[in-house]
């Protein structure tokens, strides 16, 4: 901790990136960070490689995302990066030290690949927005509401609403501090998960309508063409902020939910979510992904066909 907090403190002008597909817990805690750097007086600049979902425009930092391409050529002392477990998920189209000399990585996922010049990984944080908290403590810089309201929203998100197996003492600990900075939190809830569209409710329509149990594996799971999407009117980012994924884990006698989700032709995007007795971060590490003991991800080409195919046999397996 005490390198990261030398390296924030030293540079003058930084950028800080969202992951690709940026969740809560993304949005919060950089949005976090950054304001609590404009307190100390530094220039940082915010980049998403995908557009922020509309349900984060509660976000003090909403509106100031560029995209990449918005940067080129640009020189900045420092890159840092919060809840991005691995450099191709910032999608910079260029390597990150073009951006920057030295790169920061502070994160909360075990299967982190250790891309930065200083590398801070706390697995047993329920979210990145704890260990952002601790790093703003350690700067010197008080948590007032605008800080509070970004991170308890990747809180919030990151934990289920608290209902996850990786909330600990520690989340309900800062939950209570952020809420006493001011917050509402029947108002942010409502913020967050009551403002769905009608496009979001049929695409979760369809994805019901796909379920498929595989009792001997202990799976369920749902699949999502390109097709599905654009008969609902719907983006991408519908199927993370709805939590698509949690619908096939909630079933009764299942130890492992999934999400196939089809982003474009011969590509697909695999969600995995366990109860705990198995460890989805290694089956998605075993095909170049990664994540959390209960909750992980990774990309396949092929077709959707092609991707159910492999996602059965990582259960045989």
């Amino acid at each position: 901790m005490r390198d990261v907090i030398a390296e924030l403190r030293a540079a003058k002008t930084i950028v800080m990136s969202l992951h690709r597909q940026p969740d809560g817990d993304s949005i919060g805690s950089t949005a976090a960070i950054a304001l609590a750097l404009r307190r100390l007086g530094k220039q940082v600049t915010l980049v998403t490689p995908d557009p922020v979902p509309k349900v984060y425009d509660l976000v003090p930092t909403y509106a100031e995302y560029l995209p990449w391409d918005a940067v080129a050529g640009r020189r900045f002392d420092l890159v840092a990066l919060f809840d991005c477990a691995d450099e191709r998920r910032t999608g910079a189209p260029q390597d990150l030290r073009a951006y920057a000399p030295r790169v920061l990585d502070v994160d909360h996922h075990a299967t982190n690949t250790r891309f930065g010049d200083v590398t801070f990984i706390d697995p047993q944080a329920a979210a990145s927005a704890e260990i952002a908290s601790r790093v703003i403590d350690q700067l010197g810089v008080t948590i007032d509401r605008e800080i509070a309201l970004a991170l308890y929203i990747g809180l919030e998100t990151d934990t289920g609403g608290f209902r996850y197996a990786a909330t600990t003492p520690d989340s309900h600990r800062l939950a209570a501090r952020l809420l006493d900075a001011g917050l509402e939190p029947g108002e942010i809830s409502q913020e967050l998960y009551e403002r769905q569209a009608v496009s979001g409710l049929r695409l979760l329509g369809a994805a019901l309508q796909s379920l498929r149990v595989r009792d001997d594996l202990s799976l369920a799971y749902v699949v999502l063409s390109l097709d599905d999407f654009a008969r609902a009117g719907a983006v991408p980012a519908d199927a993370e902020t709805l939590g698509i994924v949690e619908y096939a884990r909630r079933l009764e006698g299942i130890e492992v939910g999934a999400l196939l989700r089809e982003e474009g032709p011969g590509h697909v995007k695999l969600s995995l979510r366990s109860k705990g007795g198995v460890d989805v971060s290694r089956l998605a590490a075993s095909i170049g992904g990664g994540g959390h003991e209960r909750a992980a991800g990774a990309n396949i080409e092929g077709s959707l066909q092609e991707a159910e195919e492999k996602l059965l046999e990582l259960l045989r397996r």
